[in-house]
């Protein structure tokens, strides 16, 4: 019998506790699902992933039961962000829900444009920011989530969450496919080698999965995970992609960021391979959220950064992009 162990503590700082004790291999198709017994803390990051798992579960017609400590003191939180319920599980205790408008969006599926819409409709009030700002951060996410509808294969569509902190004015966010992966759905249009490779791909300004061409076309410009992971960069927080075998995580930045770089493994970052595999893709990311000049002129730097990127990919793929 297979294992799904969620750990004491998932978030982007620490993703690597995803894997303790996981193989992520349901091929017995016997699985028992088990919790830490203390306390199970879940950044967005890790209830997309494992919402995703659950799909991936459904998908190969798994056997699973699960052993929940109904005293464990995070239930009603991951009650509420709705794990239980896309595990297929009743919820362990009785609570009274709290009202999630302008603080989090429980576990959400995305399966169509009407789904997608309704799902931008809602995040509007915990992004606390200007509408333009607001604007172009549901944007991003957007792109994101329509590439998971039209490309990732999933015949379960998509899974998002989202949590805000007030303290600390910070946005997480997690998106979750149990899709045909990056490194197959980039191969495609590219030449990938490896889920690594498709990762850097990924995030390369200008690389998109409908055509070869840099830039993209019209409809896709592959440009939003180099976005995201810029708006991450320059707020100095976390950024997370895992697929396949492989994951890249940006660390925080240290000091004042004058520069994005086209090429991502430039990036004060941690790549990493030969992890256990997970076919899907997994995003995380933490945004700090002010309303002040800084951030909107992050804005218009990352487009400039972009643009550039693309000009200059046409003489030398992986450049550095620099900007005042």
């Amino acid at each position: 019998m297979s294992t799904l162990y969620i750990p004491n503590s998932v978030a982007l700082r620490n993703f690597d506790a995803i894997f303790t004790n996981n193989t992520f291999d349901f091929s017995d198709k016997k699985i028992r699902i088990s919790f830490h017994n203390n306390y199970v803390a879940l950044h967005p990051v890790g209830l997309a992933f494992y919402a995703a798992i659950a799909d991936i579960i459904r998908a190969n017609n798994c056997d699973y039961s699960a052993s929940i400590k109904r005293s464990i003191p995070s239930i009603p939180y991951l009650q509420r962000m709705g794990l239980f319920k896309v595990l297929g599980f009743s919820n362990p205790i009785e609570t009274q829900e709290h009202e999630e408008t302008g603080r989090f969006i429980p576990l959400t599926k995305i399966r169509s444009s009407e789904e997608l819409d309704s799902f931008m409709r809602r995040i509007d009030p915990i992004l606390h920011t200007t509408r333009n700002n607001s604007r172009v951060i549901k944007h991003v996410f957007s792109e994101i989530l329509r590439n998971v509808i039209e490309h990732s294969q999933s015949q379960y569509g998509g899974n998002v969450c989202a949590t805000y902190n007030r303290k600390r004015k910070k946005i997480s966010i997690g998106i979750s496919d149990a899709g045909i992966g990056l490194q197959n759905s980039l191969a495609r249009s590219h030449k990938v080698l490896s889920c690594q490779d498709a990762i850097i791909k990924a995030l390369t300004p200008g690389v998109s999965g409908v055509t070869s061409r840099i830039g993209g076309n019209s409809e896709n410009a592959g440009a939003g995970l180099f976005f995201t992971k810029c708006i991450a960069q320059s707020t100095k927080n976390h950024f997370l992609i895992y697929s396949g075998d492989s994951y890249y995580k940006l660390k925080l930045s240290k000091g004042e960021l004058d520069q994005f770089c086209s090429d991502p493994t430039e990036d004060r970052c941690t790549i990493k391979s030969n992890l256990p595999y997970f076919q899907g893709t997994l995003v995380g990311i933490d945004i700090h959220i002010e309303d002040n000049e800084a951030f909107n002129n992050l804005i218009t730097n990352i487009g400039q950064a972009y643009a550039a990127s693309i000009k200059q990919s046409k003489k030398d793929y992986y450049s550095r992009i620099k900007f005042k």
